[in-house]
C-alpha cells in the first residue's frame, strides 16, 4: 500500500486541466496512427478489422506511459516486434513521482495509450472511465493470452466481470535460478569479518558497526552504514517490507496473513517494532544513512553505486542497477551479498512465496484515447506467442543465443557485453516496462517450458554462474553454495497476494487509508530517530494509539473482507 497524498495531487491537477486542456487542443488520442479507411477517413474504433486483416494495416505508434525511466524502444528486439506486429511504443517516461503523475493524467484526462498502473490506480481509472475493458478484445484477438493464462484467466477479472489490465503470469513450478534473499552487505564488509555467517539484525548492527569504525570513508566518500529511501512509495519498500521480510513472512504488501487468514496491518505490528528498533540502534550509532527518510529511490542506487553502502534491504530488482555499475567500475569487492536475515534465529521463513499471476504493481491498461486498440492487443498477443516469448527473453538468434544440440543457449559474448554495460538490455529493447514477476515484457517465468520443450526464459543454474565475476565466485564458494538462490527457503505456492486485489474504493475506507498513511509517514522517521529507549517506547505507544482512534479496527476488517472472498472464491 502506499500513500500518494492523491487529494492534493488532484487539486493541483485540476487547476492545471485549463491550460494543460488549451495546449493540447483538449487532449487527443497520443500518438496513434489511425489507419484510414477506404474513403479516406479515419476507422477510429466503430470498426475493428478482423485478425487476418491487422497484417495490412498501416504502422501504429502508441504512446506508453512508463515508470521506468530507462525505458527506450528503438532496439534490434523493438525492431522484430514491429515487424511482426506493425506496432511501437512512444515512452513517455515518467521523472518523479509516478503516482502523482497518475493522479495529474487521470484529472487532466490527457493521458497515454497504455499506461502500466498498480491495482489502486487500475480501479481509479476504471472507475473514471478513463480504461477500456479488454474481454471481447481478448477473445478475437488473444488467442496466446487466453493459452499462456489457461484457467488463470478469471484472476484478471474485475468484480464486474470484465478484465482491465494485462500482465504476466507464472507457469514455473520451482523458484528461478537467480532468485535472492532481500538483504544485502557488501563482499568488503564479509571478506573482513572472515565471512561469518549473518542470520539475524543485531549480528548485522554488529557487522556493520565493526566495519564502518575501521572504515570511516570509501574512496573519499563517508562511509554509509545502513541505506533506505523514504520519499514517497519507497516508504513501503524500505520501511515496511523489510519488516515484513525480517519476520519471514510472504510479499503481502503492508499486511501481513496469519494461519487463520485474519489481515493485519504490518506497520503497527510487533516485528514491524522490532525492525524500528534495529533501525533506531543503526541511527543513534550515525550508522543510518542521515538523509534516509527524504532520499528517492534513484539517490539511494546512486549511493550503492559509489560503494559507500555498507548494507541495507534491496531486493535484487532494486540492486541490479547499481551492481552492474560497481562491476562496470571494477568495484568487484563493492558488489553485494544476498542474505536471509530476521529479527531473530527462531523465524521460520516463509518469504519464498510463488504464485500465479504477478500483478498488482505493474498491470498494462489500454486507455480510451487509444485508437484501434485491437491493434495494442494484437501486439501483446505475439509478446505472449512461443514466438514472442523466445525474442523477448532469448534475443535474436546468432546475436543473443545459438541453437546448440537442439537447445537454445546464450552467447558469451552477449553475457559478457550485458555484464559489462548496465543499460544494454534496454538499448536491445530486452528490458521493458515492468509487467510483474521475475522477467521482462509478458514473461511465462524462469524455468518454465514453451512448446518446443526448451525453456521459455534462459535463466538456470548454470546460465546465473555464467553471469557471475571471479568476485561473486570466490564469495559464494566461501558460503559453500552455488548461487544466491541456495540460501533461501523452498517455495511455498500461494494463493496470490493481498496488494494484487482491488481495494475498497468508498470514501470512508479512503479517508482512514489516507489518514493513517499520513501518520505512518510522520510517526515511523520519528521513532526511528528516538533519543533512548524511553523515548522510543513512548513514540510507539502513540502511534498505535493514533492509529487506532483513525480506524485501523474498520480498515483491517475491509481487508480481511476482500482477502477472504478471494481465498474463497
Amino acid at each position: 500500500m502506499k500513500s500518494n497524498k492523491a487529494w492534493l495531487h488532484l487539486m493541483l491537477a485540476a487547476c492545471l486541466v485549463s491550460a494543460i486542456t488549451a495546449c493540447s487542443g483538449g487532449g487527443g488520442g497520443g500518438t496513434s496512427e489511425e489507419p484510414e479507411a477506404a474513403g479516406g477517413e479515419s476507422t477510429g474504433r466503430t470498426e475493428t478489422p478482423a485478425p487476418e486483416e491487422l497484417k495490412t494495416l498501416e504502422p501504429s505508434v502508441y504512446t506508453f506511459g512508463a515508470s521506468d525511466s530507462k525505458a527506450q524502444w528503438g532496439g534490434p528486439i523493438n525492431q522484430v516486434m514491429t515487424e511482426k506486429t506493425g506496432v511501437s511504443l512512444k515512452y513517455e517516461n515518467i521523472v518523479g513521482d509516478q503516482f502523482q503523475k497518475w493522479d495529474l493524467w487521470l484529472a487532466s484526462g490527457d493521458y497515454p495509450d497504455i499506461v502500466r498502473l498498480d491495482a489502486e490506480y487500475v480501479s481509479k481509472y476504471r472507475d473514471a472511465g478513463a480504461i477500456i475493458p479488454l474481454n471481447d478484445l481478448i477473445d478475437q484477438y488473444g488467442s496466446n493470452i487466453k493459452e499462456k493464462w489457461g484457467a488463470n484467466l478469471d484472476l484478471l477479472r474485475h468484480p464486474d466481470g470484465n478484465i482491465y489490465s494485462l500482465y504476466s503470469v507464472n507457469l514455473a513450478e520451482e523458484a528461478p535460478a537467480d532468485s535472492t534473499a532481500q538483504f544485502v552487505v557488501q563482499y568488503a564488509v564479509l571478506e573482513e569479518a572472515g565471512f561469518p555467517q549473518i542470520k539475524t539484525l543485531d549480528q548485522l548492527y554488529t557487522l556493520i558497526k565493526d566495519y564502518a569504525a575501521k572504515h570511516p570513508e570509501v574512496d573519499g566518500n563517508p562511509t554509509i552504514g545502513f541505506g533506505a529511501a523514504a520519499d514517497t512509495w519507497t516508504m513501503n519498500i524500505f520501511f515496511n517490507n523489510a519488516s515484513v521480510y525480517a519476520a519471514g513472512h510472504p510479499d503481502h504488501g503492508n499486511f501481513v496473513i496469519d494461519e487463520n487468514n485474519q489481515v493485519k496491518w504490518n506497520i503497527t505490528s510487533d516485528n514491524a517494532v522490532v525492525y524500528y528498533k534495529f533501525l533506531n540502534k543503526l541511527f543513534n550509532e550515525g550508522l543510518l544513512d542521515k538523509e534516509s527518510f527524504t532520499l528517492t529511490d534513484q539517490a539511494l542506487q546512486a549511493k550503492m553505486a559509489q560503494g559507500r553502502v555498507l548494507a541495507a534491504y534491496a531486493p535484487s530488482w532494486f540492486v541490479s542497477g547499481p551492481q552492474a555499475s560497481l562491476r562496470a567500475a571494477g568495484m568487484l569487492d563493492r558488489q553485494y551479498a544476498h542474505l536471509p536475515i530476521h529479527v531473530n534465529e527462531n523465524v521460520v521463513d516463509r518469504s519464498n512465496a510463488m504464485t500465479a499471476a504477478n500483478g498488482g504493481t505493474a498491470e498494462w491498461v489500454i486507455t480510451e484515447k487509444a485508437k484501434n486498440p485491437e491493434r495494442i492487443i494484437q501486439f501483446i498477443d505475439f509478446l505472449f506467442s512461443d514466438e514472442g516469448q523466445i525474442l523477448t527473453q532469448w534475443g535474436i538468434e546468432g546475436v543473443h543465443y545459438d541453437i546448440v544440440d537442439g537447445k537454445r543457449q546464450q552467447r558469451q559474448d552477449w553475457i559478457d557485453k550485458k555484464t559489462a554495460d548496465p543499460d544494454l538490455q534496454y538499448k536491445e529493447g530486452m528490458q521493458s516496462e515492468s509487467t510483474g514477476g521475475p522477467t521482462s515484457w509478458f514473461g511465462v517465468g524462469h524455468g518454465a517450458l514453451l512448446g518446443d520443450g526448451d525453456l521459455a526464459t534462459p535463466v538456470t543454474p548454470e546460465s546465473v554462474r555464467k553471469n557471475y565475476d571471479e568476485k561473486t565466485l570466490e564469495v559464494l564458494g566461501k558460503y559453500g553454495i552455488q548461487t544466491w538462490a541456495d540460501l533461501l527457503p523452498p517455495v511455498k505456492k500461494v494463493t496470490g497476494y493481498l496488494w494484487q486485489l482491488q481495494p475498497p474504493t468508498d470514501d470512508e475506507f479512503k479517508r482512514i487509508e489516507q489518514q493513517l498513511d499520513d501518520l505512518r509517514r510522520k510517526a515511523i522517521p520519528s521513532i526511528v530517530m528516538s533519543k533512548d529507549a524511553a523515548d522510543f517506547d513512548a513514540q510507539v505507544a502513540a502511534f498505535r494509539d493514533e492509529a487506532a482512534k483513525i480506524g485501523l479496527e474498520q480498515y483491517e476488517a475491509a481487508y480481511n473482507g476482500i482477502w477472504n472472498d478471494f481465498v474463497n472464491k
